[in-house]
């Protein structure tokens, strides 16, 4: 399979970069969680419900691990965490976590391996290909 593109134009006058074309993937759709253990039941032992079941237990255990400030390994898949986004102050006494605190996000770093000592394959990227989206023509 392969990960459909098209080209954007960079239209923001202020970047270094503005009227260059730069390649974005184009979804395909999506898959649902009852799509994929359908998938996972025909591919294995497991039934749709077995599957449903773990992936909803693995949720529930992911936020709680999160909330207690861990972070979470997922071997072949990633690491989860939480990260805030803050107002900057001048003086650190100045700082008030309710005021200064804009959100919380979660925050995914793929798994990977670095390839020639430069780039990094990720563990998710690995033998996908790229084409054209369907219709587009540069």
């Amino acid at each position: 399979m392969a990960v459909h593109i098209k080209l954007i134009r960079n239209n923001i006058k202020s970047s270094s970069s503005f009227g260059k074309y730069f390649a974005k993937t184009v979804s395909q759709g999506e898959v649902t969680l009852n799509e994929i253990a359908a998938e996972a039941c025909r591919n294995s032992g497991f039934t749709e419900g077995a599957v449903v079941g773990v992936v909803a237990e693995l949720q529930d255990i992911l936020k709680q691990r999160l909330r207690d400030g861990q972070t979470v390994v997922l071997p072949g898949i990633g690491r989860f965490s939480l990260r805030v986004e803050s107002v900057g102050v001048d003086d650190p006494k100045h700082f008030n976590i309710r005021h200064h605190i804009t959100r919380i996000i979660c925050g995914f770093l793929p798994t990977g391996r670095r390839i020639h000592g430069r780039h990094i394959l990720y563990d998710l990227c690995d033998g996908v290909d790229t084409v054209w989206q369907k219709g587009f023509k540069p």
